[in-house]
């Protein structure tokens, strides 16, 4: 198999780390659970760890059905899309996304609103944590749907 195009290496790259931080909010999970820090046979240290349950859980999924995107479109990119400006665009796009996302949800945790909007809405009031869960996954999401449109698009184009 021809080596891949540096494109795809770096959004590989950009989803393993990506991967890293859903595994590590899974360990985030268990703190909450238990009230600290928490691993056995090591020294534990009881304490309110930070965030809900709720927060760290969409955190590990999503950050890992992040990662797990990325690789999959890295894995085919070089095959779908010849054109080298649109590979580019592509996986910049994705790598984009997924960070964007893995900031949503690390923010969204500590948001009353759940980083759904940067101002008051319907579960909480706006705040800075909201903002910065908000703003970089609401560009992502448009533009994601539009750069996979056109990955599809290539792809089915043949």
């Amino acid at each position: 198999m021809p080596d891949m195009s540096p494109e795809a290496r770096r959004l590989a790259g950009h989803g393993a780390l990506v991967l890293i931080f859903g595994l590590l909010a899974g360990f985030a999970i268990g703190f909450v659970v238990l009230g600290g820090f928490i691993l056995d046979p090591l020294p534990s240290a009881t304490f309110p760890f930070p965030g809900s349950e709720r927060g760290w859980r969409a955190m590990h999924i999503g950050s890992l059905l992040n990662g797990v995107m990325a690789i999959a479109v890295a894995a085919v990119l070089d095959r779908v899309v010849a054109d080298v400006g649109r590979r580019r665009l592509i996986a910049g796009v994705i790598a984009f996304a997924i960070w964007a996302n893995t900031i949503f949800y690390l923010f969204a945790n500590f948001a009353a609103n759940r980083g759904l909007s940067p101002w008051d809405n319907a579960v909480g009031p706006g705040s800075i944590m909201g903002l910065i869960a908000f703003v970089p996954a609401g560009i992502a999401a448009f533009i994601t749907i539009w750069v996979l449109g056109l990955f599809a698009r290539s792809a089915f184009r043949g």
